[in-house]
């Protein structure tokens, strides 16, 4: 009876080993299994996190070389722009004294059709053909030379301002007679132009280089309509003042190739 007692006691023991020993692989093969997906799924999101590392960091290494390009630009044109605006400064300082010149010089012509006015950054002489010209001609008064010398003195003080000498035209069609050299209005704006700038070139501290003789015709009225006053008003000489613009071109240009070298940097 002991002894039975013993066998199943044993027996017990063994099943109750049994159940335990495949309970424990069991649970030891689920954890391994969870071990080894999470091990996985690290690994996947290793890959992906250094897939975004290497990214970010051409990222950061194309910021850099735009921020290396536009510094080196900034500073490039920050020089340019500091003497732009020098060129600027001087260029307004040099209208402003030409005007008030002229304007002392001219002062005896006020009254007979001379005026002095600044538009658009230019200094406009004008001269109404009653102080210069005889009707349909193209030689200068002795009047209108006198002021043609003024203006000419002004000028030769002044070096760095160019000139431009336009002449106008009302819309009246040029009556031309034969052997006539002016044919037509063109003909008799350029001819005044052209007998304006001889005057002025008598004076020998112009350089003959600054000046330009344009003639505009009928095609520039200052004065609509087709009245006698207004048609007056059209025939005029205008002397364009302007400073000389070829060292602020330069820098203007050489700001324009910086810039293109930058973009193509950035590019």
């Amino acid at each position: 009876m002991e002894t039975g007692k013993i066998v199943g006691l044993v027996c017990a023991a063994g099943m109750l080993a049994g159940i335990l020993c495949g309970t424990t692989s069991c649970v030891s093969m689920k954890k391994y299994r969870q071990t080894q997906a999470r091990a996985l799924r690290c690994e996947h999101n290793s890959a992906g996190l250094q897939a975004e590392i290497d990214q970010l960091r051409e990222q950061r290494a194309a910021l850099e070389a735009q921020y290396n390009a536009l510094d080196s630009t900034h500073y490039a044109e920050g020089l340019t722009n500091a003497e732009l605006r020098a060129l600027l400064r001087e260029r307004t300082r040099a209208l402003a004294e030409v005007r008030s010149l002229l304007g002392e010089a001219l002062q005896d012509f006020d009254s007979e059709g001379l005026s002095v006015s600044e538009r658009g950054g230019m200094i406009y002489v004008s001269v109404e053909e009653k102080l210069l010209f005889e009707l349909g001609k193209a030689e200068v008064s002795p009047e209108g030379e006198r002021a043609v010398l003024k203006v000419a003195e002004v000028l030769a003080r002044n070096p760095n301002i160019r000139i431009m000498v336009e002449g106008h035209t009302d819309n009246l069609p040029y009556r031309s007679k034969e052997g006539d050299q002016i044919v037509d209005n063109w003909d008799l704006s350029v001819h005044r132009a052209t007998a304006v700038v001889r005057i002025l070139l008598r004076n020998k501290g112009i350089n003959p280089k600054r000046i330009t003789a344009a003639g505009r015709s009928q095609y520039v009225p200052v004065a609509g309509g087709t009245s006698k006053e207004a048609r007056a008003q059209n025939r005029r000489t205008e002397i364009i003042l302007t400073p000389d613009m070829d060292r602020l071109m330069e820098l203007l240009g050489k700001a324009g190739e910086v810039t293109e070298q930058a973009d193509g940097r950035i590019d």
